[in-house]
């Protein structure tokens, strides 16, 4: 079982990896997909994703963002279509703080924060997958985050 310790040294070396494909601006891209799940799948638990390759230097690494058009879906209680609503997310390689903005269909308007930490890391023929779950968040849902260097 790996210690508090490795799992910082791993999270903190995924977050230099990232930040080593990215800051060259040569590199196609970088794609995400975010979950966040709360005691009511269906009020203000969903699935989103796109891209999210915008950087911008600063501190020791510097800090990605989604580009605009990224979207969420949430599933309806009835059956229905899901439904869809656009989504921000920021993460700061710095530090591994994740920081999202998104107001969901019922017009509440959420952005919380929640601190990363990898879980598991993939070479696949797309491109290298990093797996990273919530390990603090600043409100109550669960939140898992993965990006795929394309």
């Amino acid at each position: 079982m790996p210690s508090e310790r490795s799992e910082h040294h791993a999270t903190r070396q995924a977050l230099v990896e990232v930040y080593d494909y990215i800051s060259p601006g040569t590199n196609e891209g970088i794609s995400f997909l975010a979950s966040r799940l709360t005691d009511d799948v269906f009020t203000d638990s969903f699935l989103g994703g796109g891209d999210i390759s915008l950087f911008t230097a600063g501190g020791a690494r510097g800090v990605i963002k989604s580009n605009t058009g990224t979207t969420a879906q949430m599933f309806d209680p009835a059956g229905g279509a899901p439904a869809s609503f656009p989504i921000e997310l920021t993460l700061d390689l710095n530090d591994g703080e994740a920081t999202g903005s998104w107001t969901l269909p019922d017009g509440t308007q959420q952005a919380p924060t929640f601190g990363v930490q990898l879980v598991k890391k993939a070479t696949i023929p797309e491109g290298v997958l990093y797996l990273f779950c919530g390990e603090t968040s600043s409100d109550d849902a669960v939140y898992s985050l993965t990006l795929l260097l394309i």
